[in-house]
């Protein structure tokens, strides 16, 4: 089955978006719940009470049902050979978005990892 040029595109886009939107909550989130040592099951079990009452949790699990829901539409009408590679523009979102939204350092390195990663990728796609 195959589906038009403009559906596996907006399908591609709907993995990279809600994938990457949603990476960027729960890590926001998880955050803002804070680190434990988790050195019991007490301690383990507080944590998880933190983060299933944190609001931004649920949002962040939607999003990333989302990116799954449009992965396996994209796989049932295209092959994982075009789909894969062209998800790899996620890398440099979360990336950008980790630098500006989440203010973490992102020091060059670590960008030319991610551009190099993403370029490789798209060699795949073509």
């Amino acid at each position: 089955m195959t589906a038009s040029v403009s559906v596996v595109i907006a399908l591609i886009a709907g993995i990279v978006v809600f994938g990457t939107v949603g990476d960027l909550i729960l890590s926001r989130t998880m955050k803002q719940v804070g680190r434990d040592d988790l050195h019991t099951w007490r301690d383990a079990l507080r944590l998880a009470g933190r983060t299933l009452g944190a609001p931004g949790f649920y949002l962040g699990v939607a999003c990333m049902a989302g990116a799954f829901a449009s992965l396996l539409a994209a796989l049932s009408v295209a092959p994982v050979s075009l789909v894969e590679p062209a998800t790899a523009l996620s890398f440099v979102l979360n990336t950008l978005g980790a630098q500006f939204l989440l203010k973490e350092r992102v020091n060059p390195t670590r960008w030319m990892g991610t551009l190099l990663v993403t370029g490789g990728a798209y060699l795949l796609f073509f």
